[in-house]
């Protein structure tokens, strides 16, 4: 038998290392950090620090409010009591016609406190006996609703309605009692005697859903006959369903008469509707805020109605009206 050979031995050096050679890391990087982070970031923040301190040792004391907008903000409005109104059960509409502005601030029992033509000083104290029979009148009927009614006007007024002036001069004088608080109410467009009462019929409708069955008007004495001869016949509102109570101003009240004669009875004796001359323009004057009425949509019974203009100006509109039926 052959003997065999043994395979070649393959040596492997297997390299030796001493122990004072293995790598270990040095802190030597850590410390240049160290070093780095102390000689700029250190400075930095204490340069803010100080920023910090200074600004809070010299910062302005915070603007203080007023006394009156302190006291303002420190109460709470006192809750009302109001009675529930079922609006659609409301049937009679009475109206008070806007004349100057209450501005809100003070007694409506002063003049200084509300925006006056010329020929209107000395009548605040008709106005509020206006609003008071008004009133009055709403408290002795459950089913009344009352309206202030007037635009904006005056320019120098502000955006400050009649009517709103109104209802406010009413609530700051404590009239606005919670047995009529939510049947006192404003018409906020109209800009003469005729939209006075066409308006706020279409307001009544928006309100109530109805007509009304009854119209009291209380306003000047010495223009009853303007609500009565000329504007409830332009709308041809049944008489006897008419009202009016009339109060004067102190003063002269025939010359009032002949003024009213003069400036607005025979012209709209003469153009029922206010659609032309003096009449047109005075409207186009009163409202300086270029605002406009949505009735048509509202009141969609009487929409022709609005822009009623004859072509002969005494022609009575004879179309349908719901508080004919």
């Amino acid at each position: 038998m052959p003997s065999r050979t043994p395979p070649p031995m393959v040596r492997i050096n297997i390299p030796t290392v001493n122990v004072s050679e293995v790598w270990t890391p040095t802190p030597l990087r850590k410390q240049r950090l160290g070093a780095r982070f102390i000689k700029l970031y250190l400075p930095c923040l204490l340069i803010v620090s100080l920023v910090v301190n200074i600004y809070y040792f010299t910062r302005p004391e915070p603007l203080a409010l007023p006394d009156a907008l302190e006291s303002t903000r420190a109460k709470a409005r006192p809750h009302r009591e109001h009675d529930s109104v079922d609006f659609g059960q409301l049937t009679d509409l009475v109206l008070v016609p806007g004349h100057g502005v209450y501005m809100g601030d003070g007694s409506p029992l002063h003049e200084v406190n509300w925006y006056l033509l010329n020929e209107q000083q000395g009548e605040v104290g008709a106005f509020m006996a206006h609003i008071a029979k008004a009133i009055e009148i709403v408290k002795e009927h459950d089913s009344a609703l009352l309206l202030f009614s007037g635009g904006k006007t005056r320019m120098d007024a502000g955006a400050h309605s009649e009517a709103q002036g109104y209802w406010a001069a009413a609530d700051k004088m404590g009239w606005l009692t919670r047995d009529v608080y939510h049947r006192v109410m404003t018409e906020e467009f109209a800009r003469d005697s005729y939209e006075n009462v066409l308006f706020s019929i279409a307001r009544f409708h928006e309100i109530t859903g109805n007509y009304p069955d009854r119209i009291t008007i209380v306003g000047f004495d010495f223009k009853r006959e303007r609500f009565l001869d000329l504007h409830r016949h332009a709308l041809r509102y049944p008489k006897i369903r008419f009202n009016y109570v009339g109060i004067n101003p102190p003063g002269d009240v025939a010359r009032l008469a002949s003024a009213e004669r003069a400036n607005a009875y025979d012209l709209f004796a003469r153009d029922l509707y206010g659609c032309a001359g003096k009449l047109k323009q005075k409207k186009i004057d009163r409202n300086p805020f270029r605002v406009s009425h949505g009735y048509a949509r509202s009141c969609p019974e009487i929409a022709l109605f609005f822009d009623y203009c004859p072509a002969n100006p005494t022609a009575v509109y004879d179309g349908d009206l719901p508080w004919l039926s």
